[in-house]
Order: C-alpha cells, then structure tokens, then sequence
C-alpha cells in the first residue's frame, strides 16, 4: 500500500455531505463528482462509491461507511489515477 495524502483526505471529509441513513441505518455520505478527476481533468469513478441519483446536490457519489476517512484512503490507493494527483 503507498502513502496517501492526509490532507487531501481531510478535505475530502469536509466536503462530504451528510445523506439520510439507507434502510439498514448505514450512514451515507456525498461528495461531488468535481473531487474525483485524474491529471488531465477527466473524471473517475471512484472505488467502493455508488453513483448518487438524488437531484438535490448534483452529480456525484455515495460513500455508505462508518469511517469515511478510511474509506476515503482506500479509495483513493484502489483507484487509478487519483493516486498520482493527489500526492
């Protein structure tokens, strides 16, 4: 596993909006699809995410997670291309 940037994944964090729980009381959380582009400015689909199909925020994705952050690290080191932006 490499080394991700902490400060990208705090960013990420307070940016995540909270949703309502899922219908087994998961928390879930949005983050723009704006967050998730690779060096060219082409966006990802990021790993572990489900896309959101609300019309509230916009495009972007679903994180249904008890520890964002770590999710969020994961996502970035299992996602080709977010890795190396983001260092």
């Amino acid at each position: 596993m490499t080394k991700v940037n902490n400060n990208y994944i705090n960013n990420l964090e307070a940016q995540a909006v909270r949703l309502k729980n899922d219908s087994n009381g998961n928390p879930r959380y949005y983050i723009s699809c704006i967050e998730f582009r690779d060096a060219e400015g082409n966006f990802i689909r990021p790993a572990f995410a489900n896309m959101y199909r609300g019309k509230k925020y916009g495009a972007g994705w679903v994180f249904q997670t008890y520890s964002l952050a770590w999710d969020l690290g994961r996502t970035i080191e299992k996602t080709e291309g977010l890795e190396e932006n983001n260092k």
